[in-house]
């Protein structure tokens, strides 16, 4: 069992808040300055319990507030009970996956968050013989059920933009079912995925590689193979000549000094092509000259001392040296280009010569180019090869965890039939809390196996189901119910927490609150802990309303009492 009895700060950053056994109500208030309950606090509360109780700071609203209105080293305090021994958890914005857990006079500290959890879950979980328990934490899903969520779901507690899978461990254990069997099914799915994905993965690979289909690819690898065959087969043919050995090394240098004198004489006859463009007079021509001088002349004043034949005489010597130096370099340039054709010529005379030695048959056109398809067919060969193999290896592994499946399931079927009676009385509670709250039965629960990913199926329906505010309160039931029910209590730890889970017409919400008036007694062995703004509670006919607010109310907020005393704008 699990209480929360003290949600406070070191140094104080707000009132403290106890909290004790049975129903426990936080109230958004209006006071004279406004008439507003929203924004006063009462989901941060929560998140502060929350966020005591391990949840990732990321995902927390903490993790919001600016660090300019709330200081990161304060610490967050949550005094509660485990199986009726105290504990203080101590977590700060600085340090938040350093969480500090003291009991019966000792002080553990915690380098990780998953360290902490798994010593609550021991904690928690201390009285249970089976061994299959949910974590501590994901058993903090349903109990604090995250206003995120919109109670869309009765097993799904989380955030919707989270968009995690829902964790039906907790829900299992409450009912008495096994988690194993639940966990291996879930193992299962997730291991098919993972092949599936390799396996198209794999077959694109296939596709790209071989430029046919998977179905194809085997018979365009016996191709490959064939080639393959044909290639070593010359190749050991070359390798037989006497020859061979001796010339391979001299023609695979020849070809390389050819492809080398090519490439130098391409790039020679480039540079010639761009000299060829500057030849002759190119910049400014005499007549020019002239019209920028008289243009200029007036201007200067005796600045230009130079006559106009000066200037052109000067031109012309530039022109002149520029022209040398271009000429110059051509000579370079076609020399050097004389010298590579002779280069060429003998070394392609040598090539044919060295060619006609190696293979007097003909057969063999381009040393080179064999060699090179030769290693190209090799490599296409390995990795189709090898492509196929996994390809083949993943539909295996499909298939037989495919056929592992139904196995599992039947296990499934048969622990939900064994847990029939738990199922029925849970069932009949939900059904007397729908004919208090609807005035008839026309509801039902159960608990089924399906094909889907979810393996499982947690049905609950009510009368008009399917609106927002009727989900929301089939939520209510489904929680509610957990705590009233003998069996499914027994594997409660005994704490629920909603926050502004009411939103619902004012009919159902008095029959709502009604219900945990009648049932308050049995509910002094829990905690429920809910928050609920009184502009809803003013709508109500309070001669109806059975629920003593101000009972069990613990703290009230206001626009001017705030919970933590301060207007901050979210990061």
């Amino acid at each position: 069992m699990m209480k929360i009895n003290k949600l406070y700060t070191q140094p104080e950053t707000f009132t403290p808040v106890r909290f004790f056994s049975g129903i426990n109500l936080i109230i958004g208030e209006p006071n004279p300055t406004s008439n507003k309950t929203n924004g006063v606090g009462k989901t941060l509360l929560i998140e502060f319990i929350n966020f005591c109780l391990l949840k990732e700071y990321k995902f927390s609203r903490i993790s919001k507030i600016p660090s300019s209105s709330y200081p990161s080293e304060t610490t967050i305090c949550l005094d509660i009970e485990i199986n009726n021994i105290d504990y203080t958890i101590k977590r700060n914005i600085k340090n938040h996956n350093e969480p500090t857990i003291t009991y019966l006079g000792c002080e553990k500290k915690f380098d990780n968050l998953q360290d902490a959890s798994d010593f609550l879950t021991i904690k928690l979980f201390s009285n249970n013989t089976t061994g299959e328990t949910p974590s501590f934490r994901s058993m903090m899903g349903p109990l604090i059920r995250d206003e995120g969520s919109e109670f869309k779901s009765i097993v799904d507690c989380y955030d919707t933009n989270i968009k995690a899978p829902a964790n039906l461990t907790p829900h299992l254990y409450f009912f008495g079912l096994k988690i194993k069997n639940y966990k291996e099914a879930k193992k299962l799915i997730s291991e098919i995925d993972k092949s599936t994905k390799i396996k198209t993965k794999l077959k694109n690979d296939i596709e790209l590689l071989s430029g046919v289909s998977v179905s194809k690819a085997k018979a365009e690898l016996n191709e490959i193979n064939s080639q393959v065959e044909t290639i070593n087969s010359e190749m050991e043919s070359l390798n037989n000549n006497a020859s061979y050995d001796l010339i391979k090394d001299e023609v695979t240098n020849i070809e390389i000094s050819i492809d080398s004198l090519r490439n130098r004489k391409y790039i020679l006859k480039s540079e010639l092509k761009k000299i060829n463009l500057l030849s002759g007079d190119n910049y400014i021509n005499d007549s020019e000259v002239v019209d920028i001088y008289n243009k200029f002349k007036n201007g200067l004043g005796t600045a230009l001392s130079k006559e106009l034949s000066e200037v052109i005489s000067f031109k012309k010597s530039i022109d002149n040296f520029q022209s040398k130096i271009l000429n110059e370099r051509k000579s370079v340039i076609n020399n050097e280009i004389v010298e590579i054709d002779k280069s060429l010529k003998s070394a392609t005379s040598m090539y044919a010569e060295k060619m006609k030695t190696l293979d007097a048959s003909g057969s063999l056109i381009n040393l080179k180019q064999l060699i090179l398809t030769h290693q190209k067919k090799i490599e296409e060969q390995s990795m189709l090869s090898a492509m196929l193999k996994k390809y083949k290896a993943e539909e295996d592994e499909i298939k037989h965890k495919k056929s592992e499946k139904p196995a599992l399931i039947v296990d499934i079927d048969l622990d939900i039939a064994n847990n029939k009676t738990t199922i029925d009385e849970f069932q009949e509670t939900i059904l007397l809390m729908h004919e208090y709250i609807f005035g008839n039965k026309k509801g039902y629960f159960e608990i089924s196996t399906n094909e889907k990913k979810s393996i499982l199926d947690f049905t609950l329906r009510i009368d008009d189901d399917g609106s927002h505010s009727n989900e929301r309160e089939k939520v209510f039931f489904y929680d509610i119910s957990l705590l009233l029910t003998e069996k499914t209590f027994g594997n409660h730890p005994g704490l629920l927490i909603h926050d502004n889970i009411f939103d619902v017409d004012n009919d159902t919400l008095i029959r709502s609150l009604n219900f945990l008036a009648e049932k308050s007694s049995c509910l002094k062995d829990c905690q429920y802990i809910l928050t609920l703004n009184s502009d809803k509670l003013s709508k109500l006919d309070k001669k109806k309303l059975k629920l003593d607010i101000n009972e069990f109310k613990r703290v009230s907020l206001t626009k001017k009492n705030r919970f933590l005393g301060r207007v901050y704008q979210q990061k």
